[in-house]
């Protein structure tokens, strides 16, 4: 016959053996990373690329949407959307690829957004002066177009990318 002692080792083991089983056929709690977009991954890439030059403090003053002018702001700026081929040097902001970008209709009140954008283009555009370099220009109509409704909607969204929330 079996000792209690042995009778006591062996249920344990059987417990530890049924625990080990439960534990094999629960899945484990993994989150689910949320799928970003084309359009948001683009955004991230440029970003990314763009401010490879950066401090760790520009980096996050720039991801707290905070645009001062300084060369590091002027020189991102104009880097993140001409590569996203957004800015062209000769005509400024593309207001129409910009809201197609950005989801069209969908996404953006297009009757304020081709305005503001092109309002923005016009008016911080200075072409015979020869003073204003093109990075200036983006960042001017840049910081001009923040001070819009569509600036708004372009922090919320931008803030979101970066969130991993878009």
């Amino acid at each position: 016959m079996m000792r209690r002692s042995q009778i006591g080792l062996l249920s344990r083991l059987l417990l530890l053996l049924l625990l080990l089983v439960v534990v094999e056929m629960t899945p484990p709690a993994i989150p689910v990373p949320m799928r970003s977009s084309p359009q948001s991954l683009a955004l991230l890439r440029a970003r990314d690329q763009c401010g490879r030059e950066l401090t760790a403090a520009q980096r996050l003053q720039l991801d707290r949407m905070q645009f001062e002018d300084a060369a590091h702001v002027r020189h991102y700026l104009h880097c993140f959307w001409s590569r996203l081929q957004l800015w062209l040097d000769e005509t400024g902001f593309q207001a129409q690829r910009i809201v197609q970008s950005f989801g069209g209709e969908r996404r953006l009140n297009v009757e304020q957004a081709l305005p503001a954008i092109n309002g923005c283009n016009a008016k911080t555009s200075s072409r015979g002066s020869g003073a204003q370099t093109v990075v200036d220009w983006c960042f001017r109509a840049f910081v001009c177009v923040l001070a819009t409704p569509v600036g708004e909607w372009y922090k919320r969204h931008m803030s979101d990318v970066i969130n991993g929330n878009a």
